[in-house]
């Protein structure tokens, strides 16, 4: 919660503070306006300065609901440095625009800061495209590196129908020993979703009535053999990690494999439930 008032905060003040601007500008000149003879003079510098400043000013406009894009990605993400360069990186290009129509709006009086103004502008425009292109995979890469496990950000990463078909659209009540973890792929890293908990009042019974009807699969890890690789890391992530893995029983309702023989690329929905513990586990990987 802490981050998003942080990020509404700051581009707030930004906001704001161009508004202000704009409005002690026009208040200046609707006052110097009054003076009869010289209303036809101002109209005509106030069209001027809006002529000088509108490509800059589509820029910031642009890059500010870019920003926002990007910035919303990190919803989720632990508060520290990463959480700041990403929403640094995410309004730099906003920044600067606005920066760069402030000065036009005030300096570009002359024929030649007007040209300056423009030619920064359009290099700028020619350069967004690689910056963006980079900063979309540094953010991507910081976001990997800094998993979403806060709970309350569960409903924000599981929506969609295709999740939804084996995860909670809200974690139960009642329930123990609750751990959410969401990290977004990159490069050779999957995208991964995991959800673990004990429910004491579930029973076999209820959760295969649940899930069987999805199912393409029942059963304990050990026993598939059907596409070789796929289930390696249905239970990574969670505390039964290379423990009581077997005492879980599987049910599988989504799961791709390529053609390379071991599942270089796939993806597995599916939800286990060990009656001995009372465990429950929603995974979900893209890789």
């Amino acid at each position: 919660m802490v981050k998003e008032v942080i990020e509404l905060f700051i581009v707030a003040i930004l906001t704001i503070f161009v508004v202000l601007i704009i409005i002690i500008d026009q208040v200046k000149e609707k006052n110097k306006s009054r003076l009869e003879n010289q209303s036809i003079i101002y109209d005509e510098q106030n069209i001027n300065r809006f002529r000088r400043i509108r490509f800059p000013f589509i820029m910031c406009i642009i890059t500010f609901i870019l920003g926002c894009l990007l910035a919303y990605t990190s919803i989720g993400m632990p508060f520290g440095k990463d959480f700041f360069i990403v929403l640094l990186a995410s309004y730099i290009p906003f920044i600067v625009f606005l920066i760069l129509t402030l000065l036009c709006y005030y300096l570009g009086k002359k024929k030649q800061i007007r040209f300056i103004c423009k030619a920064i502008t359009g290099i700028l425009v020619l350069l967004l495209f690689y910056y963006y292109i980079g900063v979309i995979f540094i953010i991507g890469f910081l976001e990997a590196e800094n998993p979403v496990t806060d709970l309350k950000y569960y409903k924000h990463q599981i929506h969609g129908t295709e999740l939804t078909k084996v995860f909670p659209k809200k974690i139960p009540e009642n329930v123990e020993n609750i751990k959410f973890y969401y990290a977004p792929g990159i490069l050779q890293a999957g995208t991964n979703y995991m959800l673990y908990y004990v429910d004491r009042n579930m029973t076999m019974e209820k959760f295969d009535k649940k899930y069987k009807s999805k199912a393409i699969w029942i059963g304990h890890k050990k026993e598939y053999k059907e596409k070789e690789g796929l289930l390696v890391g249905a239970f990574s992530l969670t505390p039964a990690n290379y423990k009581n893995e077997d005492d879980f029983i599987i049910y599988l309702v989504d799961g791709k494999c390529d053609d390379s023989g071991y599942c270089n690329h796939g993806k597995f929905l599916l939800s286990a439930y060990n009656e001995q513990t009372n465990e429950v586990i929603f995974r979900a990987e893209y890789w």
